[in-house]
């Protein structure tokens, strides 16, 4: 079934205490769930997170005796709510905010930690039979008012939300759920292949339907972006970009732009345009590894060299095979692979430049400051045009381990720099 879920939480073990938050944000229309978190006689936790989660509001003490107070018991609500790394607003509403910093280590250890704390004591909102909610909503939203470009990013998030409800809407109107059915298996058949015919690989014609969605959910999410004029601190400010911003580099964003985000762990027989994987046979690595080619081992000859912090490099691969091959099974018996080095934290030049000798040849192709897994947070990875191989499918299932998928627009430019590389005119010398 659709989920419908809360964009706001309280977690709590005193009722009484947050009636008046429930009660102004569902006069407003606005989705809130409440959580009795009292230790001994809580509800249950929700077993899966949820997807738009925004604000949580979250106390301190969940029984009456102050001596049972333990940062872990927060955390964990907090953990069962939202995934790692997900966007959330945490309001600490209790009467004693002092313990900010240790809730806020936990939450950091496991990968919770939200985006802006507020902390707000019960004390001040107390007054005759009850609690003054309004006062406690306009210091949030006055704190809010100090980061405007969040206002940006809601409108984009609003537009994919809108956009996605336009394609389920379209799919689903004026048809029987027998219609409805076949409809989602003429875009697997059309978009995947007739190979996929028949009652098995199912998380595969998954994979093939939700790509297919999610091209026609970027085709068309800007004619629903709402027309809402820019505010005038967002022309002033963030719409206003005099030179090159200069930051810390994002590896993890960069990675975004670069791969699916698709986790470290892949099913048995998972092959793909794009797939990068580990060699894990000698054999291979023998003919194919670019760590036996002296063009390669010269250009690194500051990676390979180093005295200090000499940088991890493994032999990896990539699927370069035309996506549309694979999807219909017409790719003959053997797949494309394009051979490649990952360089875990490489050396670079003052500039944060991966540091190589002079230039890089033609056939090589670089990327750099990427984000890999949790170890391998500052990566490069480099790929050679001269060295392409072919090995069924079978062999490469045995022989690799996969690390991340490339998105359709970066495989698109390896494949096309491939073609133009491997195309080249000779030169006749005369002699």
């Amino acid at each position: 079934m659709l989920s419908f879920e809360p964009s706001i939480v309280i977690v709590d073990d005193k009722y009484d205490e947050i009636r008046g938050i429930l009660e102004q944000y569902q006069k407003n229309g606005i989705g809130i769930k409440y959580f009795n978190a009292n230790l001994i006689d809580s509800d249950p936790k929700p077993s899966t997170h949820f997807s738009d989660l925004n604000l949580i509001f979250l106390d301190v003490h969940f029984t009456e005796n102050l001596a049972d107070y333990d940062p872990t018991h927060c955390a964990a609500w907090i953990d069962s709510l939202v995934s790692e790394y997900s966007f959330y607003i945490l309001v600490l509403w209790s009467k004693e905010t002092d313990k900010k910093d240790e809730i806020l280590e936990e939450l950091k250890r496991i990968n919770k930690e939200p985006f802006l704390f507020f902390t707000e004591q019960k004390t001040e909102y107390q007054i005759e039979n009850g609690w003054d909610f309004e006062k406690l909503n306009d210091s949030i939203n006055s704190k809010l008012d100090n980061y405007p470009e969040l206002d940006e990013l809601s409108i984009w998030k609003k537009s994919i939300l809108n956009s996605s409800n336009i394609v389920i809407g379209h799919l689903s109107s004026n048809i029987d759920n027998d219609a409805f059915r076949k409809k989602l298996q003429k875009i697997i058949i059309g978009h995947g292949g007739e190979y996929l015919l028949g009652s098995e690989k199912e998380s595969l014609k998954r994979e093939v339907l939700f790509d297919a969605l999610d091209n026609i959910l970027s085709s068309n999410s800007k004619i629903t972006r709402p027309n809402q004029t820019v505010s005038q601190i967002n022309k002033e400010n963030l719409y206003s970009i005099p030179i090159f911003p200069k930051t810390d580099i994002d590896s993890k964003l960069n990675s975004w732009f670069h791969f699916k985000l698709i986790e470290s762990s892949f099913e048995p027989n998972f092959i793909t345009s794009g797939l990068v994987s580990f060699f894990k046979n000698d054999s291979l690595k023998k003919n194919y590894s670019l760590l036996n080619d002296e063009n390669v081992t010269k250009y690194l000859e500051y990676q390979l060299g180093a005295e200090e912090n000499k940088p991890d490099i493994e032999d990896i691969a990539v699927i370069i095979s035309r996506p549309c091959d694979l999807a219909q099974n017409k790719f003959g018996r053997n797949l494309k692979l394009l051979s490649g080095l990952l360089i875990n934290k490489p050396i670079r030049n003052t500039k944060h430049k991966f540091k190589g000798k002079d230039t890089n040849p033609l056939s090589m192709k670089i990327y750099d400051h990427l984000s890999l897994s949790k170890e391998k947070t500052d990566c490069a990875l480099l790929f050679d045009f001269r060295y392409a191989f072919s090995l069924p499918p079978e062999i490469f299932e045995e022989r690799f381990d996969k690390i991340k998928v490339f998105n359709k627009e970066l495989l698109s430019e390896i494949q096309v720099e491939y073609s133009s590389y491997s195309s080249r005119l000779g030169i006749t010398q005369i002699i």
